[in-house]
């Protein structure tokens, strides 16, 4: 019995380290579920603004929306790939709450902060390259803004809590 323990727990953290990248398409079915038991990170290639407004308003009736819900149910980390022309996009209550990450090709990482003043810890955690999206309210210590430059992070100031579609 402690072999088949053994076993099962050795499947478990092999699937949390397993990536899996899927290239979007309104048109092609929604992958299998296996394919959210064989791994825990997937990458969502070409997001688009449609998706991602079924998935932020959880319309369930797209078969999408369903298949990324479920995902997350089974604590799969997704990264959600998009272009740089999308961010505005994005709802800031998903950049901040969502158990996803949002990815400009594949190495810039959008994120956002609920904190009014944003200082070097938060800017520390953040891979070389990001895109840290802030408010007009929000404000960068000077050791934050010393390590945005070290890390070539980019700032982008977004100017109210809502996206383009949201208003």
């Amino acid at each position: 019995m402690d072999r088949v323990i053994a076993e099962v727990l050795k499947r478990i953290q092999e699937r949390q380290t397993k990536m899996k990248a899927i290239p979007y398409s309104e048109q092609a079915p929604v992958p299998s579920e296996r394919l959210l038991i064989d791994f825990g990170q997937v990458t969502l290639q070409g997001m688009t603004i449609d998706l991602l407004l079924n998935l932020y308003q959880v319309n369930e009736a797209n078969s999408w929306v369903a298949w990324l819900l479920k995902g997350m149910s089974y604590d799969v980390h997704f990264t959600f790939q998009l272009n740089r022309n999308l961010i505005n996009f994005i709802p800031l209550k998903m950049l901040r709450d969502w158990p996803v990450t949002f990815e400009v090709g594949s190495a810039q990482v959008v994120k956002a902060y609920y904190q009014s003043s944003i200082g070097r810890a938060e800017i520390a955690a953040l891979p070389d390259q990001a895109i840290l999206i802030v408010s007009p309210q929000q404000r960068l210590t000077v050791e934050a803004v010393t390590a945005m430059a070290q890390k070539h992070i980019t700032k982008q100031v977004r100017t109210d809590e809502d996206c383009i579609w949201q208003k």
